[in-house]
């Protein structure tokens, strides 16, 4: 993969101002570790970051092509797909593109369709288009965010980075903090509002989006909607339709030029995702195919003592390696692995995050990238299929709030109550919540409104999965290793948003029209095997070693969180034993956020609010 980063201003001449582009260089120097292309003019200064040799890098450099008395210039982070057919339908138009980069390919299908080629992509891409005549800038992220992309306006002045310290860091661009963002974090951290970049002035191109910069100003368009329509496959042609996008999609991400790899936790997207590609061994750049997983030193025993009824990955892992052909790779954390990483985890993340999740899945990509440039992942899939059941409960009970933030009377707790006040947190995210579904209109063509029994389908595509994408991306980029999800198919996508409910739940059973569609690639037990979370330590030393940690910032008077913290209830929080009737120590998980909360003021020079 690759990072991008520029300043365009349609307006007036910054040639002076573009030597700022080498601060934004430096900070996505790890998506990019072979090199910079870059182009100056005086109305842009733009670069990208050279990625592996693999194709997926959508080309070598910046590419510009001078074509019908106009000069574009492209700079992408990502890959689509569906080149071959893309290309397919340019030839028939006239346009020589066979051989073409994927680059070149974005330039050709924009000078045939405009902003419409969009629609044609499959793939996940985050990309930024200069019209040099025009002093017009197109951004543009693929349809659910697996790319990010940053922007904001200094001035006349639009910046735009894959990373938000891109931003950060331009001398043009002065950080602050204000109201909204700060509810952001209390309220909704480690998720965000769709578009949010939390910091003041800091926006996401949003999913399915592209913005355009000229001198008419800035337009935010949606080109990317599902249709609603009546689901009229019966079931033998629904199994069979999902059977094909499903090993499809997986075939179409396992092409590269490089060796790539695979995570396994022996559950049932990643064994699929595994027995496929076994399966199609002539689609592998090597013969054969390595996966890797995670575990905690002494999590078996902390199992045992906490008497939980736990389903350990590792049998699992090792039947699906026998029966794919597989060689396996076990990454063992230790307490002090992670405590000692989760100031790195917020670094790479850019903005807290989930302490525990983060840094474990940094710290086993570390270990991949020594070895391979691409891994493929099942994460998001629970998004993709429909398979959020607590969700679904608690939409279906009527509540009017965000399920993952329907528990936050704690982390409230330990803030200032003038803050809480200020913030108003249940308000927010009340209003959260109203935003999120009048957006749906704007998103399901067609629709008038959202029915209650697909709320939770909406909000996990809507929020948890550019959330869950971004964590993805943010912790394999921090190596250069690129992320790849083969089930974030929008074919699967949009075929699946139009099954009824009780028809995903075939039988009865959670996620049961994918695991009787797929039925022959695993062994029957695996296939209904029941779903088992990422592995999170259990050992009572990480949470100990954490509140040392954050007694260290507390006491410290130039910490910048404190001067948000009610200290004696935190205080008071920390002096309590561990719990350890609780399978996931939560105290753990904000222990560790007040952390990054704390790192990600002070390197962002936020002292007070």
């Amino acid at each position: 993969m690759s990072g991008i980063a520029g300043m365009v201003n349609p307006f007036e001449n910054i040639l002076l101002k573009s030597m700022n582009i080498c601060t934004m260089a430096d900070a996505i120097r790890t998506r990019g570790p072979n090199g910079t292309g870059h182009f100056i003019s005086p109305h842009a200064a733009l670069l990208k970051r050279i990625g592996s040799a693999s194709a997926s890098d959508g080309g070598p450099t910046v590419t510009k092509i001078p074509l019908e008395g106009k000069t574009y210039v492209l700079m992408l982070d990502g890959i689509i797909y569906n080149a071959e057919e893309l290309c397919t339908e340019l030839e028939t138009l006239g346009c020589r593109c066979s051989g073409s980069s994927c680059q070149e390919l974005f330039i050709y299908a924009y000078i045939h369709w405009k902003e419409d080629f969009l629609t044609r992509l499959n793939g996940a891409f985050a990309f930024a288009l200069w019209i040099v005549e025009d002093g017009m800038l197109l951004l543009a992220r693929d349809q659910i965010g697996i790319k990010p992309l940053f922007y904001t306006l200094a001035g006349t002045t639009l910046l735009f980075s894959s990373e938000i310290q891109g931003i950060t860091g331009n001398p043009l661009y002065e950080t602050a903090i204000d109201i909204e963002g700060l509810s952001e974090l209390i309220c909704l951290s480690p998720r965000h509002t769709p578009g949010s970049g939390i910091l003041k002035g800091i926006f996401q191109v949003r999913p399915g989006h592209y913005l355009i910069y000229s001198k008419e100003g800035v337009k935010n368009t949606r080109y990317w909607k599902i249709e609603i329509q009546n689901h009229e496959d019966d079931l033998g042609k629904t199994l069979e339709n999902v059977r094909y996008l499903v090993v499809n999609s997986v075939k179409r991400q396992m092409k590269s030029d490089v060796p790539l790899c695979g995570l396994l936790s022996g559950g049932l997207y990643s064994g699929l995702i595994t027995a496929i590609v076994a399966n199609n061994p002539a689609l592998l750049h090597s013969n054969v195919y390595n996966t890797w997983s995670l575990d905690f030193e002494r999590n078996s025993r902390n199992i045992r003592q906490r008497n939980y009824t736990a389903d350990s990955d590792t049998p699992w892992i090792r039947w699906v390696c026998r029966r794919a052909g597989t060689r396996h790779h076990y990454i063992i954390l230790s307490p002090a692995d992670l405590s000692d990483s989760i100031l790195e985890a917020a670094e790479a993340r850019g903005i807290p995050g989930v302490p525990g999740y983060d840094n474990s899945l940094m710290l086993l990509f570390r270990e991949i990238r020594k070895d391979y440039s691409i891994v493929l992942s099942g994460d998001c899939s629970d998004e993709i299929f429909g398979s959020n059941i607590k969700a679904s409960e608690h939409f279906t009970s009527g509540k009017r709030r965000l399920p993952w933030a329907s528990n936050v009377s704690e982390k409230i707790s330990i803030f200032r109550n003038d803050l809480i006040e200020l913030i108003k947190p249940y308000e927010f995210i009340e209003k959260c919540y109203e935003e999120a579904l009048a957006e749906y209109i704007k998103f399901a063509a067609g629709a008038k409104r959202l029915k209650m029994e697909s709320e939770a389908q909406w909000f996990s595509l809507y929020w948890n999965l550019p959330c869950i994408l971004e964590r993805l991306d943010r912790m394999s980029m921090a190596f250069g290793l690129e992320a790849r999800v083969p089930f974030c198919d929008i074919r699967l996508i949009e075929y699946f948003w139009n099954i009824p409910q009780e028809l995903k739940r075939l039988n009865n059973t959670d996620r049961g029209l994918l695991r009787e569609a797929m039925r022959g690639y695993l062994p029957s037990d695996i296939l209904e095997r029941k779903k088992s979370l990422f592995p999170h330590c259990q050992d009572t030393d990480y949470e100990a070693k954490i509140k040392t940690m954050l007694f260290e910032i507390a006491l410290d008077p130039a910490s910048p969180v404190r001067n948000l913290l009610n200290m004696k209830t935190l205080e008071s929080m920390m002096k309590q034993q561990q719990d350890l009737s609780k399978r996931y120590t939560s105290r753990s998980q904000l222990y560790g956020w007040i952390l990054q909360l704390n790192h990600f003021m002070k390197s962002n020079g936020i002292t007070s609010f």
